[in-house]
This record gives structure tokens, sequence and C-alpha cells, in this order.
């Protein structure tokens, strides 16, 4: 890409590469000016069951979905989480559960819901890097979000998740059986 194309436009949205790391706390953020509060800890009762008046408008990280029951009341589910450092199961009925848990979702598996299309298309290795200097050079040089590595010792994807900040995460493709993980050492990389 050349500076003159980010002036042209063929669409009514730009095209856009946004960190995860950075747009979780801005949609938290928002969730929390609409009414919802964000819990990191955790405040279950002895037996380990919850209402559901006592989740409503809470958004409760770091637990983990283990199963999931429609009943005549709406949704019966248990969910691990950590209390005092331990591993606690809890219930919990409620009448919505939204699962938001990416592409190897735990909870539509449990629902029953296959994954349509192919499974495992690619495996890689990212590498999240902060290189201000690269960014310089690049946005000067040949501003773009995806730049391809092709030598003898590494082929992989730059991807620029933004070039001021010189932030970027390098995508190397990982083939097992053939390849271990543990061959990825930070020499190698």
């Amino acid at each position: 890409m050349q500076p003159h194309d980010f002036k042209q436009t063929r669409s009514p949205t730009c095209v856009a590469h946004f960190s995860q790391h950075r747009l979780v706390p801005l949609l938290l953020k928002r969730l929390g000016r609409l009414g919802f509060n964000i819990c990191n800890g955790n405040n279950f009762s002895n037996d380990g069951s919850q209402s559901y008046n006592s989740w409503v408008g809470k958004i409760r990280l770091g637990h983990e979905c283990i199963s999931i029951n429609p009943n005549s009341d709406g949704i019966r589910a248990a969910i691990w989480s950590v209390k005092d450092e331990t591993k606690v199961r809890v219930n919990l009925q409620c009448n919505v559960l939204i699962g938001a848990d990416g592409a190897g979702s735990t909870v539509r598996k449990l629902m029953g819901i296959n994954m349509k299309g192919e499974h495992d298309i690619q495996k890689l290795i990212s590498v999240h890097f902060m290189s201000k200097d690269l960014g310089n050079f690049l946005s000067k040089k040949m501003p773009g979000m995806l730049y391809f590595v092709f030598n003898p010792k590494i082929i992989g994807v730059v991807v620029a998740h933004d070039l001021c900040q010189g932030e970027f995460v390098l995508q190397i493709p990982f083939y097992p059986p053939q390849q271990h993980f543990d061959d990825f050492t930070a020499e190698v990389i």
C-alpha cells in the first residue's frame, strides 16, 4: 500500500486491525457506561449456587462454563471459578446464557452445535512484539497491515497492529506432528 491508497474510498468502511488486548477494555468500559458491573472476584454462597438475580447486570471474567442444561425455568449452568486460589464449581440458574468464547467455543460444544466448515485450516504460533524503529520505517516506506517474510530461517506474516506505536504480531506456521511447540524457542524465533 502507498500513502495515496489510504485516501481512496472504495467501501463505506475502512480496513481496521484492532488487537484484542485493546478492544476488550474498550468494550468493558462501554458496558460499564451502560450499567453493567464488571466483576473479577467471586461472592458465591457456600453451596456454590447462585440465582439468576445475583447475575443480572454483571459481567464476570475468568470463569469457565462446564455444563449447560435447559430446563422449565430457563437454563441451569455450571461454571468453574477460582475462590481463594481454589477451583470451585458454581451452579447457576439463568434466563439467558451468552457464549462469547471464540471459535473453539466450549459453550457451542456443550450445546451440541457443530462447527461448520473446515477445522484446523492452519496452526500458527503468534509472537507479539514492539519495535518503534520498525514501525517508523514501515509507515514511511511501505505502510500496510500485512508483511510476508520468506527467508531460509523463517517464514511468517508480520501483522502491523499499530505502526505509530510499533506494535506487531509475527505469525509463524506450525505443522504438528512434524513440529513440536517446544521447538520454537526464543533463539529460534
